[in-house]
């Protein structure tokens, strides 16, 4: 089952997006802009946010810990994630209040938070979206994504193979499963493990036949008066076989600001053709779990360590603006790792007597 597991979190691209946030953590910088100080403190941020949340509003609560947990585990601050997980036990939807006064404890004894003036100008915001789910609580109108658990860790770590879930990791997983000595608890990881991967499986089809569908439609010569089926839009989300390269580039995806992006390579030789006869190319972008873009050619531009000074950030919202930030350090990152290595492969061999 674990090499079964193993297929899948490669195949999906997981494993790229895993190696490729190693990298990033393995090449921190010691700049002036000090990226290894923020990321240790990143963590304090989304549990300041909690000051300004209702007991009410539990799942914000429930998810700026374990937002604050992922961080925490980002930064290999351990004990930092230890605590925030004891406060996270004491989570329940009808009692939240202790779990957000045992993760405001935590960020006291660890120096408390500064807040910015980004923090400062979003905090109206934050509390009308407190407001709203508050509302979403009094009225009962919840969607899916309002569900929050109260499982124990073992329930957790069920389903936290592949890409993991809340604060249980792939790591987590592949361990309980070598640990797992009865019938009945081996029966369980399976069910887990195939629910999973079967729907991410689904979805990996369903993207590569759209795709598939898409390339043809592109490369028909149509008459514009015919009304053929629409083939999938630039950013739309696809699969394919791809070896994903080293090689950076900025992407353009509809509406969005310019974003790093790594080249990918069809394993398909046919696939390679079409693409370069409706002259696009496939791209994952930094940030993105996995999933690949079909984006035409000259929607890409090479990289470089800052933006293009033409891009404008201003029309973006605040949350845009951050994701893009994050992509654009793990980029800068990966490739000065890539750049280390460059150069040692290059030193000339040392003369021995």
């Amino acid at each position: 089952m674990l090499e079964l597991e193993s297929r899948v979190f490669e195949v999906t691209g997981l494993a790229m997006v895993a190696k490729e946030t190693d990298e990033a953590d393995d090449n921190m910088s010691t700049s002036p802009e000090d990226e290894e100080k923020q990321l240790h403190n990143a963590w304090k941020k989304p549990i300041n946010r909690l000051k300004r949340l209702p007991a009410k509003s539990y799942t914000k609560i429930h998810t700026a810990v374990v937002e604050a947990i992922a961080a925490a585990r980002r930064a290999q601050n351990t004990v930092v994630v230890a605590e925030l997980k004891h406060a996270l036990v004491e989570y329940h939807p009808e009692a939240a209040s202790y779990c957000k006064q045992e993760a405001l404890e935590v960020l006291e004894r660890h120096g408390g938070y500064e807040e910015d003036t980004d923090d400062e100008s979003d905090s109206e915001a934050n509390e009308m979206d407190a407001v709203k789910g508050n509302e979403k609580v009094m009225t009962k109108e919840k969607d899916e994504s309002d569900i929050t658990s109260c499982l124990c860790a073992e329930a957790i770590i069920l389903n936290s193979s592949l890409d993991g879930q809340e604060d249980a990791s792939r790591i987590d997983w592949v361990r309980a499963v070598k640990q797992t000595r009865t019938v009945s608890k081996l029966a369980a990881f399976v069910a887990a493990f195939v629910s999973k991967a079967g729907a991410k499986i689904g979805k990996m089809e369903e993207e590569h036949l759209a795709f598939i569908d898409a390339m043809t439609a592109w490369g028909k010569t149509r008459p514009k008066k015919k009304k053929d089926s629409k083939p999938i839009p630039q950013q739309s989300e696809v699969w394919a076989n791809v070896s994903f390269t080293d090689e950076f580039c900025f992407a353009k995806i509809d509406e969005y600001p310019l974003w790093p992006a790594r080249k990918c390579h069809p394993k398909d030789d046919e696939l390679i053709s079409q693409l370069e006869s409706v002259d696009r190319i496939l791209v994952s972008l930094v940030g993105e779990r996995g999933a690949l873009r079909v984006v035409k050619r000259d929607a890409c531009v090479p990289f470089s360590v800052t933006l293009p000074n033409e891009e404008d950030l201003s029309t973006h919202t605040r949350d845009i603006r951050n994701q893009l930030e994050e992509a654009m350090n793990v980029a800068r990152r990966v490739i000065r790792g890539h750049k280390k290595k460059q150069s040692k492969s290059k030193k000339p061999p040392v003369d021995r007597l």
